[in-house]
């Protein structure tokens, strides 16, 4: 065997375009796609009836389609079309050159047609047999294939992973631990979330890898750990670019069909009429008879054999650059040298014709030549232990490399909608779940409204203006149906006849595969889930609590909150957003809220300092509708304003530890910014119960600077609490 792998993934997917009604243009999109890519692919699987170590990631969208009845017998009715058109074709005074096409193409539906009702009309049985065989393994992607770094809310990215991880297990009877991101889009973070529904591996383009933090020593020749330990499996663009690229890439070969020619406007109309759209619009048949031929108007029949010899030749092509590749970086070891190859499934068979049969072709020349193919999850397997771990910045396989598809003048309007729409469900999940069954209902019904517009098939079709009318209808009208139904929920007036043509409107999924507690926020999870009689908490406000503190203030804060939470009590932490650390987590009886200001770019100190108190204000008072709170603790100067505000809008008695005052600190200073710390620094005195101070700090020099009453003790040891037990509750008058 020759040094190194080779992995080929395979995405196939499609917007969900099932509609009620016949004769809609979007749902031809499935039926080209079962013909000219899925069966095809199936074919080869078939033909070759070995372990091929292909992995093929089917979307939600696309199994959901291919098991509904409604499009199944569509689909068959479609191919009879085909049939009687290629029949009456052949009854037409045509030439020989045609003729043996239109033989071709007879051949051809009458297999397709074969195979789909072999499998009971639905394809999802197939892929499911050929994996189960060990012919290939699968995976699947987010719910609709919404692009997560766009994703406003923790919830909402989660709710896109795990309800594709259900749809997908529930047709195909297991959980994949591998996923396809949408668009290839990473974003630092998601990696947690993919992490704790069970995913170890997805897919990224290689600059994800070249521009990482530290840059990979074994560069795009393996895969690298993000720092939640799902492997990122790089693009190699220099293997995929033989096949993608419109310049060297095999597809564009003079002796291939030619895509954008198709019978349905080389006929006339009275001819050709019946097989058209009842309203009189022209669309592609399926039939194209001619080959790409040249950079010319001037296209000559297709001539299938010539075709068939070019697949060869550059299945041969192909098989010899990726030997030459792999021995190239042969030196490299732990783990060997892998190429990965990732795909969307529709380029082989769709826009180019020939390409299923192109890659059963690879398959069979790779084992003639000793190139070992092998699937990510079975290179995990092995090589586990080999994987560097890095940082990598949010990217994408879109143009430019990063999210200019996805947001830009065309559809940047659609973003507002769905944050709203997201924030919204966080919101009526926690206030609605579990009312009854019915709300429940009504919650996974607005789910599936949110999703089937976060589709991020809608934002890339306005930015390519080709069913632009289309995308933007349809993303109104799922905002429109989620903005029903939720004003219903809101004035009790969700019926089951309402659900019922909510759904039947757009029948995606179902109510088993969306878990309405992803949209609960970790906190609200935690209050509708595990919290019963809890008894009152301690609020602490600190300007730093991060586990890798070594000293100081932090190490402090740290050192006494996980010693009042052995005693027992229950503490909430607030503190600052860090952008390498959750904005909520629970640790035990500790509940940690990092938290984001509204003006994060402020120069000074001070408007600093005061923004992220009226964050911590209200926040606070939110919690304060939930949770029953017995104390404020506050650290350092920087939070004594929220701290001396909550203790008397919420009638708790307040508590403070000052490890330094600007006055120790600087006992030479002077100026604005020494005046205003040192202001608030004397405000705490009177305003609280307790004020601690470090063991360094003289009591006697301290009241030189500030107004000091006998409410200042030294601090107490760790094992200590400060706050005894005497009643915590201020007496209001």
């Amino acid at each position: 065997m020759k040094p190194g792998y080779f992995s080929l993934v395979l995405h196939a997917h499609l917007p969900y375009v099932r509609h009620e009604e016949k004769h809609r243009l979007e749902e031809r999109w499935v039926y080209e796609a079962i013909s000219e890519t899925y069966i095809p692919i199936l074919w080869q699987v078939d033909r070759l009836k070995r372990p091929l170590h292909w992995t093929v990631s089917i979307s939600p969208p696309v199994v959901e389609m291919l098991a509904d009845p409604l499009i199944q017998d569509r689909y068959v009715e479609h191919l009879d079309d085909m049939l009687e058109l290629i029949a009456l074709e052949l009854s037409e005074d045509r030439t020989d050159e045609e003729k043996a096409t239109l033989h071709f193409y007879r051949q051809r539906y009458h297999d397709l047609k074969n195979t789909f009702l072999h499998w009971n009309k639905n394809l999802n049985e197939a892929f499911r047999t050929y994996r189960e065989a060990g012919y290939i393994d699968m995976v699947t992607c987010t719910a609709t294939h919404g692009f997560n770094p766009h994703l406003f809310t923790e919830q909402a990215a989660r709710a896109e992973i795990r309800t594709g991880l259900n749809c997908f297990e529930r047709h195909y009877g297991f959980r994949p631990t591998g996923i396809w991101l949408p668009e290839c889009a990473y974003t630092p973070g998601v990696d947690r979330i993919l992490y704790e529904e069970g995913i170890r591996y997805t897919f990224v383009d290689e600059h994800a890898l070249l521009d990482a933090d530290p840059t990979p020593e074994k560069g795009i020749g393996a895969p690298v750990y993000s720092p939640h330990g799902v492997a990122l499996f790089p693009r190699d663009q220099i293997i995929s670019g033989k096949i993608w690229s419109s310049m060297i890439g095999y597809p564009g070969h003079p002796d291939y069909r030619e895509f954008y020619r198709d019978l349905a406007y080389d006929r006339d109309w009275d001819y050709i009429q019946s097989f058209m759209h009842p309203e009189g619009i022209r669309f592609d048949t399926g039939l194209k008879m001619h080959r790409i031929t040249g950079d010319t108007d001037q296209k000559d029949f297709y001539v299938r054999e010539w075709a068939e010899h070019q697949i060869e030749n550059h299945a041969t092509d192909f098989a010899k650059t990726l030997e030459s590749h792999l021995e190239a970086h042969g030196a490299q070891t732990f783990p060997p040298f892998l190429v990965t190859a990732p795909f969307d499934a529709e380029l082989f068979g769709h826009w180019w014709f020939e390409g299923p049969e192109f890659l059963g072709k690879v398959a069979e020349r790779l084992a003639e030549f000793g190139i070992e193919t092998i699937t990510p999850a079975l290179f995990l397997e092995r090589h586990f232990k080999d994987l560097q771990t890095v940082h990598v910045s949010m990217n994408t396989w879109g143009r430019k490399g990063y999210g200019e598809v996805w947001i830009n003048e065309r559809n940047e309007w659609m973003l507002r909608h769905l944050h709203m729409m997201e924030m919204q469900l966080v919101k009526d999940v926690a206030d609605y779940r579990n009312q009854s069954e019915l709300t429940n209902r009504a919650l996974k019904q607005l789910i599936r409204h949110y999703v089937l517009a976060v589709s991020s098939d809608w934002a890339f079709i306005l930015d390519g203006q080709t069913t632009a009318q289309y995308a933007a209808e349809r993303f109104r009208e799922h905002t429109r149906l989620f903005a029903e139904l939720e004003t219903a929920l809101y004035q009790d007036g969700v019926s089951e006849q309402l659900l019922h043509d909510h759904y039947a409107a757009y029948p995606f999924l179902q109510d088993e595969d969306i878990d309405i507690d992803s949209f609960l926020s970790p906190h609200d999870y935690y209050v509708t889930t595990e919290r019963e009689e809890e008894k009152p908490a301690v609020l602490v406000l600190t300007p730093e609590y991060h586990g890798h503190i070594v000293g100081g203030l932090g190490r402090r804060v740290v050192d006494e909150i996980e010693a009042r939470a052995d005693d027992g009590e229950v503490v909430y932490v607030l503190t600052p957003y860090h952008d390498e650390l959750p904005e909520y987590e629970r640790q035990g009886n500790i509940h940690v809220y990092r938290v984001r200001t509204t003006s994060p770019f402020l120069e000074h100190v001070m408007n600093q300092v005061a923004t992220q108190n009226i964050a911590y204000v209200k926040l606070v008072h939110e919690l304060s509708k939930r949770v029953s709170f017995k104390v404020v603790h506050h650290f350092d100067w920087m939070t004594i304003p929220a701290a001396r505000e909550l203790a008397q809008s919420l009638a708790l008695p307040l508590y403070s530890t000052m490890l330094s005052f600007e006055a120790t600190r600087n006992p030479h200073g002077h100026g604005g910014l020494f005046d205003a710390i040192h202001r608030i620094e004397n405000s705490v005195f009177p305003a609280s119960e307790r004020v601690y101070v470090g063991e360094e700090i003289s009591i006697h020099d301290l009241k030189q600077w500030y107004k000091v009453s006998e409410n200042v003790n030294t601090c107490l040891p760790i094992e200590t609490s400060p706050y005894g037990q005497e009643s915590m509750k201020k007496n209001v008058k």
